[in-house]
């Protein structure tokens, strides 16, 4: 399937919306120009009217004369466009301009009051026509003057200019147009040197995007491409790191199957030696693919009810020393952002190790603080020696050598919460031991 380009997108949308505004733009100014011209007209009719009605006049025997008729060559030639008529009320001819010659025009049906309006007049003319009803002195009844002008020449002005207009607006475009491709162009540059940059790291030739010459907006995705990075980097060194733990911790138990197939079987208790290593291993695998999961910052595990399982599960475990395990007053809306496997598995590591070394309980505290989770598993018992808090964070180290297990869990719990960009801290609580948990919150 072929791939819409964005700079074609651009480009058409762009095209586009400059058409659209650009055919707006031509027939607004349009508009205005034939109003302005129709104004112009009507402002000449206005004018004529005035001369007209200056010379207008009832005589002694009641007739309506004029004093002395305008002179203008356009009222004397026949049909010239120019035109003026003084009729009854009724709209009978009383005086006419001679450019009408023998011909009459006919007022606008309900003309408005000092409004022009278009008629047709001799031969077809296109007129512009203004009515006013005016008395005169000695007048026994209203008369009706009118005057009009042919309007051919504005439709013709009105035309000429939207045709340059289109075509001045048309070369316009052309070169808004180039401007456009031009800052799209220069625009997506960043976008292509971002794509230049990823294609590095793809092949090899560099481990993180140089955001150094990206724009402002841009730099940020190539920020959130570096952490992407960087977290796919910790969780492959943390996949390898779990390989390697599991082929260690399964090397022992296999050598002591292996050792246990050269004794003779009659002598050798070698069922119950299988069971044992059997088991052995089978935690050992669990472990390691729980913590060679993949980390999915998506997801969101409420606090309460996973430490609430936990306890009660850690009170049967234990219970053959008698150990409690108690987590009072924890906030229900209180999220870890992460699965609630990945919590359950480090949870569950802290708390057993507290409950193998507590004298009488273990208490967990879970609250947000400084926008990130904190929970402390606080046990009671005898603690650790300064020289040791940092030393039992690191793999295979464990304290007790009567515990059968391959000193990892405090490692895992470590690597989790790093995965998720949190930590773990040890120190002593006077007494016993304080595990804390940084995690990110939901």
């Amino acid at each position: 399937m072929k791939r819409a380009s964005l700079r074609n997108r651009l480009l058409l949308a762009g095209g586009l919306g400059l058409l659209l505004v650009t055919a707006l733009a031509s027939a607004l100014l349009g508009h205005l120009f034939e109003r302005a011209a129709r104004d112009s007209l009507d402002a000449a009719l206005e004018q004529d009217l005035l001369t007209v009605l200056a010379q207008a006049e009832v005589d002694a025997e009641g007739r309506v004369v004029l004093r002395q008729e305008p002179n203008e060559a356009r009222f004397q030639r026949v049909f010239s466009g120019a035109y003026w008529q003084l009729s009854s009320a009724e709209g009978a001819p009383l005086l006419q301009s001679r450019s009408l010659w023998d011909q009459s025009l006919t007022a606008p049906v309900a003309p408005g009051e000092g409004t022009a309006s278009d008629i047709e007049g001799p031969l077809q003319q296109p007129l512009r026509v203004l009515v006013r009803e005016v008395r005169l002195p000695r007048a026994h009844a209203p008369l009706q003057l009118l005057v009009a002008l042919d309007r051919s020449d504005l439709q013709a002005q009105v035309a000429q200019f939207r045709q340059r207009s289109a075509l001045a607006l048309a070369v316009l475009v052309a070169a808004w147009l180039a401007v456009l491709a031009s800052q799209i162009h220069f625009g997506l540059r960043p976008l292509r040197r971002l794509g230049q940059q990823v294609e590095r790291v793809r092949r090899g030739d560099a481990q993180r995007v140089d955001t150094a010459g990206l724009s402002a907006e841009i730099a940020p995705l190539g920020d959130e491409l570096n952490a992407l990075l960087d977290h796919h980097q910790r969780m492959v060194a943390r996949a390898r790191t779990s390989a390697q733990d599991l082929a260690h911790a399964l090397k022992t138990p296999l050598t002591v199957l292996a050792a246990e197939a050269d004794h003779d079987a009659a002598q050798a208790t070698w069922r119950q030696t299988v069971r044992e290593q059997g088991a052995r291993m089978q935690g050992s695998i669990d472990r390691y693919l729980a913590a060679g999961l993949a980390v999915d910052h998506r997801q969101r595990a409420d606090v309460a009810p996973v430490l609430s399982a936990l306890c009660r599960l850690m009170a049967r475990v234990h219970a053959g020393r008698g150990v409690a395990f108690a987590s009072e007053d924890i906030d229900p809306a209180l999220q870890f952002a992460g699965d609630a496997a990945d919590l359950e598995e480090m949870l569950g590591n802290l708390m057993d190790n507290a409950g193998k070394w507590a004298t009488q309980q273990v208490q967990v505290l879970a609250h947000a603080e400084g926008g990130r989770l904190r929970i402390d598993v606080v046990d009671d018992g005898p603690g650790l020696q300064p020289t040791q808090l940092q030393a039992v964070l690191q793999r295979g180290v464990r304290l007790d050598q009567r515990e059968n297990s391959s000193g990892l869990g405090l490692a895992i719990v470590a690597d989790i919460a790093a995965s998720h960009g949190g930590e773990l801290a040890l120190d002593n609580a006077h007494p016993g031991l304080r595990a804390t948990l940084w995690l990110p919150a939901g």
